[in-house]
């Protein structure tokens, strides 16, 4: 809405494309978790939530520089300063601590069939 037509819509696109990749291998994640190594689905669910956390990270980027880096234009319009801003990073850092708690899950796990082998 406030940046040029051309870099806007080709990073909107970008960003779309990107969730949708995100969308697609966390579908994989479901699937991996019905087989009969569900460990497999663990791995597959770190990566999908590395690529939502670089996607989100992108589409904070995206919205930042696209309407020009003008930070100061938060301050006249709220839904600017709440769904351009503050949603990509929330959502990133629920990404974060969701990656970390998938990590640590998958390192005690790991840890106790180690120590039972």
């Amino acid at each position: 809405m406030y940046g040029p037509r051309l870099a806007r819509n080709r990073l909107e696109y970008i960003n779309a494309g990107l969730y949708l990749f995100a969308t697609l291998v966390l579908l994989g994640v479901f699937v991996a978790q019905l087989s009969s190594q569900p460990k497999s689905g663990l791995v597959i669910l770190l990566i999908a939530l590395a690529l939502i956390i670089l996607v989100n990270v992108h589409g904070l980027v995206a919205h930042v520089s696209g309407i020009d880096c003008r930070l100061q234009l938060m301050e006249l319009d709220l839904q600017l300063a709440l769904v351009e801003f503050a949603v990509p990073v929330v959502q990133t850092l629920g990404s974060i601590l969701f990656f970390l708690g998938i990590l640590f899950l998958f390192i005690q796990v790991r840890s106790l069939f180690n120590d039972q082998i």
